[in-house]
């Protein structure tokens, strides 16, 4: 059997590295990001960030070299911590290379959360640290590792200068998530950006994240939620308020959340946009929906941009429904991810698509690469897909 996969959303775990010399601006490094144990075991880290302390996923997973004790514990999942932590070209790829992956486009795992910390200065700060280090590590080996911007919207001035940044180093997307405190990314405010996707060339990646931490604390039961209900949120945000027609060259994904949500959310739109027509047509618009209106109406439906290769969609290798969803949706709207190294993951996500016997080996082969060429415009390496 050969396979040879195209990854669309692998991660990195920021650690101490993320935050040196060689990548955060002189005028934060009083304020750098530190590493402290938490106490409750032997080797249990946090981050400490200008007095605030958090903890996304695995980062950080080590202290001053010594991995955290939760880190080796899962080690099956997550590999050798070197490639956790993008030490090395090297060391990713040793990882890839055992799974049948040629190339990997990687994500952030402690920004998923934003804003990381309350000074937007200092937070800004922190997203340019990161991509500065990522694409570091990614153009050791730029034709295997690439890597997508992740932005600070609190500034969307300054999120679209470090699109620019960023595009000449490497990056090949950007990063968001569903919404932002009170802002979906149909507000006023983002238009720059979605401006500079277009003219940049940079596919745009709703990826699960927590875009209101705030909220958190005073409406648990909603917000805390939000982590994958963002991205469908964002799915309803962009096929709803007609940016796919205001910047026809955008390509749009919506990542890690699984399939199964997509038809849920495609007869939501309908419904919601059908309703609106209708109501235009007999003259019963309310307020609620001039919002819509003014925007203007999207020209196709959710499914119509999926079929014309403007939306993406992440998968898990082991959805039930993958099946049914590829059947209704066709093979190229597909995003294969590994989630290397995350802990939840399924290791060898190549060899299980592989062994689904409820896939045809056509739609095996193409899943695993070409929605994730289509939508990063990659050039397809000779033998990729799966046969045998």
């Amino acid at each position: 059997m050969d396979i040879l996969a195209m990854d669309g959303d692998g991660h990195v775990e920021e650690w101490e590295g993320t935050w040196s010399d060689d990548y955060l601006d002189p005028e934060f490094r009083d304020r750098r990001p530190r590493v402290v144990e938490t106490g409750e075991f032997e080797h249990d880290y946090i981050w400490d960030i200008a007095g605030e302390r958090i903890r996304i996923g695995g980062s950080p997973s080590s202290k001053d070299g010594v991995v955290s004790t939760e880190y080796e514990m899962m080690a099956k999942w997550r590999g050798p911590h070197e490639s956790g932590e993008f030490h090395s070209a090297e060391a990713r790829l040793a990882v890839m290379d055992a799974e049948n992956t040629y190339l990997s486009v990687n994500y952030p795992t402690l920004l998923l959360d934003w804003p990381i910390v309350s000074d937007p200065a200092l937070n800004a700060a922190l997203t340019r640290s990161y991509n500065s280090w990522v694409a570091d590590i990614s153009n050791q080996s730029p034709d295997r590792l690439k890597w997508v911007t992740v932005i600070d919207p609190h500034d969307p001035a300054e999120a679209v200068r470090e699109m620019e940044r960023t595009r000449k180093m490497g990056s090949i997307g950007v990063m968001v998530f569903g919404d932002y405190n009170e802002k979906a990314l149909d507000d006023p405010s983002f238009e720059q950006f979605w401006a500079a996707a277009q003219d940049l060339d940079m596919p745009v990646n709703v990826h699960p994240g927590i875009g209101a931490r705030a909220a958190i604390k005073a409406y648990r039961n909603i917000a805390g939620d939000q982590f994958l209900m963002s991205v469908v949120r964002g799915f309803k945000t962009i096929c709803g308020s007609g940016i796919l027609d205001r910047y026809p060259g955008v390509k749009v994904s919506f990542l890690e959340t699984g399939c199964t949500w997509v038809d849920f959310a495609v007869a939501v739109m309908d419904f919601t946009l059908d309703n609106v027509k209708d109501r235009l047509e007999i003259g019963a618009i309310r307020s609620e929906h001039k919002a819509i209106v003014e925007r203007g109406l999207p020209e196709a439906t959710p499914l119509e941009y999926i079929r014309d290769g403007r939306i993406f969609i992440g998968f898990e290798v082991d959805d039930d429904l993958l099946p049914y969803m590829v059947n209704k949706y066709g093979t190229d709207c597909w995003v294969y991810a590994s989630d290397i190294p995350h802990a939840h993951r399924v290791p060898d996500s190549p060899r299980y698509i592989y062994n689904r016997p409820d896939l045809t080996d056509e739609q095996k082969s193409r899943i695993v690469w070409k929605g994730t060429s289509e939508l990063y415009g990659l050039p397809v390496p000779e033998g990729v897909g799966i046969s045998g």
